[in-house]
């Protein structure tokens, strides 16, 4: 009997400490960064069948490809000079939680020779640009809090919308002349994950469950 006791009580702990997670997806793009904002799709809110919810998340994981940015060099000397052209993706849900992405496309160049000719050509030695390749970057936002999770809550779905701007990113260790950012696509994937705890009554089919099995065992 004490080992029917002790079986019981660890099977209690085990079932009504175990936390259970379950996540929903949607894509979107490739698209133009700085299109408009708009829905990228609806995602399923938290089955409260399932349990308590206690944490919700938001993610964000985007990637740029395809723009171009230029730099020439209008100063009398040389220079060095990191140039970057992306998207700021922008994803939020239910008003509550957003996460924002940065990814850039990036390129670096030394010693880039001084011209001043006055003209923002963009062509010859004293110029250096970024042209397609791809940037990939991550973001997330979560909540425990109790109007947040009462929001994500129930049997139907919420909008997942979505805004993007152009960024850009410039770096000189000296005289520079006017950049040149031409936008690319952007595209990736929204999820979000719920964290809860199991309803008791699902727990409890575990505790009846294991009992029959020592019951059978004895």
């Amino acid at each position: 009997m004490k080992s029917l006791v002790a079986s019981l009580a660890l099977l209690v702990g085990f079932s009504t400490a175990q936390a259970s997670m379950v996540s929903y997806n949607v894509n979107y793009g490739p698209e133009a960064a700085a299109s408009p904002n708009h829905v990228v799709g609806m995602l399923p809110l938290f089955d409260p069948g399932l349990g308590t919810l206690t944490k919700v998340t938001l993610t964000l994981d985007s990637t740029t490809s395809g723009g171009t940015i230029a730099w020439d060099n209008e100063a009398p000397t040389s220079t060095n000079i990191t140039l970057g052209i992306g998207a700021e993706v922008t994803v939020t849900a239910q008003s509550l939680l957003t996460a924002v992405a940065l990814p850039l496309q990036t390129g670096s160049a030394m010693g880039v020779d001084a011209d001043n000719d006055g003209a923002a050509d963009f062509i010859g030695t004293d110029s250096f640009s970024v042209v397609g390749g791809s940037g990939m970057d991550s973001d997330m936002d979560m909540s425990t809090a109790p109007a947040t999770l009462l929001a994500f809550t129930g049997l139907g779905t919420f909008n997942v919308e979505l805004a993007s701007g152009v960024e850009t990113f410039l770096s000189t260790s000296g005289g520079f002349g006017p950049i040149d950012p031409v936008p690319g696509v952007t595209q990736g994937t929204v999820t979000v994950t719920y964290e809860y705890v199991p309803e008791p009554a699902t727990a409890l089919m575990f505790v009846f469950g294991g009992i029959a099995l020592i019951r059978r065992r004895r």
